[in-house]
């Protein structure tokens, strides 16, 4: 009966103060707080990562201007459902922050809802790489009390029944969407001409607009509008192409086939068969005489490309990789659904390219082919059929030894073009993995004293070893060697050794970008085994092919070059910043390097995802 009273007496209270600042404005304070720390931590704790710092204005202005809205809602919506608005954005936005942490922890840039769109990706949820920074966890815990405490107030100070409470939710709603919209129109206008400058306000627009780096995007951004943008942008269809968008990809398409020359190279290998191997994990430390013997000795007796770099611009690394090789274009970095790799026309792929010289164009992986996809995107891609761990009936499909079950299909036809795509590299490592025992005794002796992930990753390549050097052996023992070409590239640096530092301080580098240095070689009986030290990246493996085959890409769009050609020689990264062989540019550092060479790159990153999201050769 007290407590009836009491409670009686609290709600006669809230009646009389009406609008006062105790009951509509008191309990909000906390949970405004709890929501601005959510996302001033996070960027504060990852600022020097993108283009703007944790300080940047329009970030404020989006968060106040979300803050308002939702805190609007708290005040509008009645009963259980005001407790409902409190708890639900500090719980999602508080899960969304932890993510990005592990994210960056693992990816180096944050979360977008385009990762989960790759089907059977998984691996960036696996448990030995979910770390996270402690100011993020700190700044959730903090979050949670100051949202309990704002509960506790409104109880204390409850809102009064009627339509004053709902007026004032709804103008903080209405204030907070102008303020939303009046920062995306008035800092981030659509800009009607493409621009390639490269200030910090366009870097900061660009950042804005394409959506094409989740780390610029969310730090220009802030919480709460990146992931609302972010999340629309994923969901929307792809957007057509506009008639100045196809008219600046055949301006490049132009510029680029007018600084195209044969060399020596063009149509050396033309007819010959080729195998394509895409090595996971397999780090340029990792491919050494005592590790490696047998891809070594391949090495050796290659052209190799000594200043080769795999950069990554999205989430799936192998993916990534994998596309950008066989399409000569980067992926779909952001903004743009994923739905692209299944549904856009890919005419100058290398299936495609080989397909139509007449090669019979296989693929092959351990895993099954909905993961990334595959099964379907290869398959658009020009490849007439994908082969899984099952269909190769491999008895572990992660040890590559059981790729050779798959020996024959792969090289049936004449001429013939198989894609391979190595997996016993890949993490996470541990001791009771298979490929660790096969190959314990071996890695624990030669990796010496080392942390336990080292000697895992040393196992995981003699593994891979050993199906090269099966496979090597088999192509000599069928008659092949003579007719096939052999090309090798790395999907990604191990970063399954979970120490970047140690990558870094093994491969003699300072910086992230830096550490993507990976080999890069073709292995032929008609070329001379040599090095090339011109700066190659991924994009340059599919032109590089063309050339040596004599396949025609007249029409292509292409980021890349002939690696033996006098075009290209830099490596751009998935932040803008670049290397040219004798200078490395940071995007985050704004000042030295090329100007023309940055403003090309934005060029081109800017035209690739116009070409992908409106389906440019499709619409050809």
């Amino acid at each position: 009966m007290f407590h009836q009273s009491k409670r009686s007496d609290t709600m006669q209270e809230g009646k009389a103060i009406g609008l006062s600042f105790r009951a509509c404005i008191l309990p909000q304070i906390p949970l405004a707080l709890s929501w601005l720390i959510l996302d001033v931590n996070l960027r504060y704790t990852f600022q020097g990562t993108a283009v703007v710092g944790a300080w940047y204005l329009p970030a404020f202005l989006f968060t106040f201007g979300w803050i308002l809205v939702l805190t609007g809602l708290v005040i509008f919506l009645p009963g259980r459902a005001r407790s409902l608005a409190r708890w639900l954005p500090t719980v999602v936005f508080g899960l969304l922050t932890l993510t990005h942490s592990a994210f960056m922890n693992v990816f180096r840039r944050f979360f977008s809802v385009a990762a989960l769109t790759f089907s059977g990706v998984g691996d960036f949820v696996e448990t030995d790489y979910i770390q996270f920074h402690p100011p993020i966890l700190w700044a959730f815990g903090g979050a949670v009390v100051l949202t309990f405490l704002s509960g506790r107030l409104q109880k204390r100070f409850p809102l009064p029944r009627g339509k004053k409470p709902a007026l004032l939710g709804l103008a903080a709603v209405v204030a907070g969407g102008c303020v939303i919209a009046g920062v995306h129109f008035l800092y981030f206008p659509k800009m009607d001409t493409v621009v390639w400058e490269n200030t910090d306000k366009d870097a900061a627009a660009a950042a804005y607009q394409d959506y094409t780096n989740s780390t610029n995007a969310l730090m220009v951004s802030g919480l709460y509008q990146y992931t609302v943008r972010d999340l629309w942008i994923c969901l929307r269809p792809a957007g057509s192409l506009s008639q100045e968008e196809e008219q600046a990809i055949d301006g490049y398409i132009a510029e680029y086939e007018a600084g195209q020359a044969p060399n020596e190279y063009t149509g050396l290998l033309a007819g010959k068969n080729l195998i394509l191997v895409q090595l996971e994990a397999i780090d340029t430390w990792m491919l050494s005489k005592d590790y490696m013997p047998n891809l070594w000795q391949v090495k050796q007796e290659s052209l190799s490309f000594t200043n080769h770099y795999t950069p990554a611009y999205i989430t799936a690394g192998t993916f990534n990789t994998e596309f950008i090789a066989n399409s000569g274009l980067l992926p779909a970095t952001g903004g743009i659904p994923t739905s692209v790799y299944t549904r856009d026309s890919y005419p100058y792929s290398l299936a495609n390219l080989f397909a139509g010289a007449g090669y019979t164009c296989r693929s092959f992986h351990g895993s099954e082919g909905t993961v990334y996809d595959r099964e379907n995107i290869h398959k658009n891609l020009g490849y007439e059929s994908y082969h899984g761990g099952q269909s190769m009936a491999m008895e572990v499909y992660m040890m590559d030894r059981y790729l050779m079950n798959g020996f024959e299909t792969m090289t049936e036809g004449d001429p013939f073009f198989s894609f391979l795509i190595t997996y016993s590299g890949h993490g996470p490592y541990g001791e009771d993995s298979g490929i660790y025992q096969a190959h314990a005794d071996d890695a624990q002796r030669l990796a010496g004293d080392t942390e336990g992930n080292y000697v895992y990753a040393v196992a995981g390549a003699m593994e891979t070893d050993q199906f090269v050097g099966e496979f090597m052996a088999k192509l000599e023992q069928t008659g092949l060697a003579e007719d096939t070409v052999v090309v090798f590239y790395a999907d990604h640096y191990n970063y399954y050794m979970m120490n970047d530092a140690l990558n870094m301080q093994i491969k003699g580098v300072d910086n992230m970008n830096m550490l993507q240095h990976t080999d890069f070689f073709i292995w032929s009986r008609d070329l001379e085994a040599g090095q090339v030290d011109k700066v190659t990246s991924t994009l340059d493996v599919l032109p590089t092919l063309a050339n040596l085959f004599g396949l025609d890409t007249t029409g292509a769009f292409l980021p890349g070059h002939d690696g033996l050609g006098d075009q290209g020689g830099y490596v751009f990264f998935n932040d803008g910043s670049w290397y040219d062989g004798e200078v490395y540019w940071s995007s985050g550092s704004g000042d030295g390097g090329d100007p023309e060479k940055t403003a090309q790159i934005n060029r081109i990153m800017s035209l690739n995802n116009s070409l992908l999201a409106g389906d440019y050769y499709g619409r050809k």
